[in-house]
């Protein structure tokens, strides 16, 4: 009997025990941690009058401001930075920024003396300032809206002491120069380009200019050579603040140059022209889709879809869904429609007998209808895989009358040829230009004073 009472009560104070220890070390868990620091450093005696004791560390001390910087802080104007979204109009943004609508009414229509409302675009970054609330809290009356319309102006509208809005306008400090550049193509020309400094606008325009003549999938090699020659505008610091206008682009194409020269017609249209006067602009694109790589070409082929041999009278671009199709060239809608195995399908008749189609498209443009007339270069459709195809692609074809001929092989007539008194100034604008090329060093600039006239560096 005294052996079992005893045993219950080894058994008690062993249970206890543990309860005992697990009480402790729960409440030791339950205490945040404090760190130390390093243990070679003494403890600081003086522990700081506030602690973050969510993480155990003290927040970071910062200076003290002066009255003077409160009050100066309490003056300053509450700005806020709005991006437009798309589909945005600035009456949208200004209200979306907490301006009162009538106020916003206002703003805009004295902003039209500076700005059309109509040219903002998506991502462009809208600055709305308003008054200090007296309350100390949220915003005062609205004061002002403003805006980088380009590189150079900023542009907007600030209330005045009526109570009305103001149409504002400031300008950076820029001058003009000519700007020269050279390079090899690498990898595309684009990246070469961008890589040896010529702004994005620029090569954009070089690709577009020479697109009549150069396949840019196919046609250019690693070693290849560019050159161009632009208006840009330049800050007091010397940064690029706007480029202009092209002058002269030209490609070395194994070992063969094409050059254009930029020159204004006397109807006073201004184009790009070859060594021989001749437009480079051509009655067709040889592209009329942007970043396009064959996959089918022009004849005889093993049909994806049929299973046997046939011809295929086109050639088809593989490009990603959505790209948009341009007209090759300058013409009438014939046909905008589903045209069976070809899907949503476009064709345009151009002059000289020449037609060009269209098919496979996801969508047919806006606005495209048979019988409307359309001009090189207009979105008509945008890629897409309708009707009989395995995935988006173009199918794009040039036809003469009704017979379809190989695209790549098509040699089409330039749209101008300059003659007479009109070639002898094409003559003497070259030869400025030229001029130009040899006195400005690749990579350097010559600063302009005015505007170029024909004959100004010739005498």
């Amino acid at each position: 009997m005294g052996c079992c009472v005893s045993a219950r009560i080894k058994r008690s104070v062993k249970a206890a025990t543990v309860v005992g220890l697990v009480g402790i070390a729960a409440t030791f868990a339950a205490r945040p941690f404090v760190d130390f620091g390093d243990g070679d450093l003494p403890l600081d005696p003086n522990p700081p009058a506030y602690a973050d004791y969510e993480s155990g560390r003290p927040p970071p001390m910062t200076a003290a401001l002066s009255d003077s910087e409160l009050e100066d802080r309490a003056r300053r104007p509450v700005e806020r930075q709005v991006r437009v979204a798309s589909g945005d109009t600035l009456v949208d943004v200004l209200v979306r920024s907490g301006v009162d609508a009538a106020d916003a009414t206002q703003a805009i229509e004295a902003m039209r003396a500076v700005f059309n409302p109509r040219s903002l675009k998506a991502g462009q970054r809208v600055t709305v300032t308003f008054d200090r609330s007296p309350h100390g809290f949220g915003q005062g009356d609205f004061q002002q809206v403003s805006l980088a319309a380009d590189p150079i102006r900023q542009v907007g509208a600030r209330r005045g002491g009526d109570g009305g809005f103001d149409g504002v306008e400031t300008q950076r400090q820029v001058s003009r120069h000519l700007a020269h550049y050279t390079g090899q193509i690498r990898s595309s020309l684009f990246e070469s380009a961008q890589a040896a400094g010529v702004p994005a606008p620029v090569i954009l325009s070089m690709i577009k200019a020479l697109s009549y003549d150069v396949d840019f999938q196919r046609d250019i090699q690693s070693g290849d050579g560019f050159e161009v020659m632009f208006e840009g505008y330049y800050d007091t610091k010397g940064k690029l603040a706007r480029s202009g206008e092209m002058l002269f682009a030209a490609i070395t194409l194994s070992g063969t140059p094409i050059a254009m020269y930029r020159f204004e017609t006397d109807g006073g249209t201004v184009e790009y022209f070859n060594e021989k006067g001749e437009s480079i602009k051509k009655a067709l694109l040889k592209t009329p889709v942007d970043g396009a790589r064959i996959t089918s070409g022009f004849g005889m082929r093993n049909h994806p879809i049929l299973g046997f041999t046939r011809m295929h009278k086109g050639i088809d671009f593989g490009v990603p869904a959505g790209t948009p199709i341009q007209a090759a060239g300058d013409g009438v809608i014939e046909m905008a429609g589903f045209n069976g195995a070809y899907g949503n399908y476009v064709r345009i008749r151009h002059g000289n007998g020449f037609g060009t189609a269209y098919a496979h498209m996801s969508r047919i443009g806006q606005g495209i209808q048979r019988g409307r007339r359309v001009a090189q270069g207009q979105i008509i459709g945008f890629v897409g895989s309708t009707g009989r195809s395995t995935g988006p692609h173009l199918h794009y074809e040039i036809l003469k009358g009704t017979a379809q001929l190989n695209p790549l092989s098509v040699k089409m007539p330039t749209s101008t040829k300059l003659a007479g008194r009109e070639m002898d100034r094409f003559k003497l604008a070259k030869r400025e230009t030229e001029t130009l090329l040899a006195k400005i060093p690749p990579a350097g600039r010559l600063a302009l004073n005015g505007p170029l006239k024909p004959g100004a560096l010739t005498n």
